[in-house]
């Protein structure tokens, strides 16, 4: 990492990546709020993911200008304790992102029922789209018809197996 080239590609790559990935991140924080969803910034994984990304262009542009003896020496002792900074903001925001994207993926496995996951077949996601379109009474509703069915599948499995 002593090519000052190869240390402006990753900067270069990074500040594109990243703000493609807070542009995505924001525009489906619109799109959720579109919706009626409230959604926080920081479970939103493309946003989490973009700020990590320009932290570590902001790190690499630090240690190309430290490097290349571009800031004044009487600005060094401020610059170390900045660069310390981004950086150890930067492992904290990749640490964000890694619990996030483990904690999304627990999420989207506990929204499986038990019997899709026994056939092996492939969730629908239109019924998720229409759900997401309801009203709140025609949600919740529909949320207390989903409560029932559940109700009685496990009954009548119960009584399959003889406990009912």
């Amino acid at each position: 990492m002593n090519d000052p080239r190869l240390l402006s590609l990753f900067i270069t790559i990074f500040v594109l990546l990243g703000g493609y990935n807070v542009y995505t991140g924001l525009k489906r924080l619109r799109e959720a709020r579109a919706r009626g969803q409230s959604l926080t910034w920081y479970k939103q994984i493309n946003l989490l993911t973009g700020i990590e990304y320009l932290l570590l262009s902001f790190v690499f542009t630090i240690s190309l200008n430290i490097r290349n003896n571009n800031f004044p020496s009487s600005l060094k002792g401020l610059i170390v304790p900045i660069y310390l900074v981004v950086l150890l903001s930067s492992a904290v925001m990749a640490g964000f992102v890694i619990r996030q994207a483990i904690s999304n993926a627990r999420r989207q496995g506990q929204g499986r029922s038990t019997s899709s996951q026994a056939r092996n077949e492939p969730i629908s996601r239109t019924n998720e789209v229409t759900v997401n379109e309801l009203t709140p009474k025609q949600r919740a509703a529909h949320l207390q018809q989903r409560r029932e069915r559940r109700q009685k599948a496990a009954a009548a499995r119960r009584r399959r197996t003889g406990r009912a």
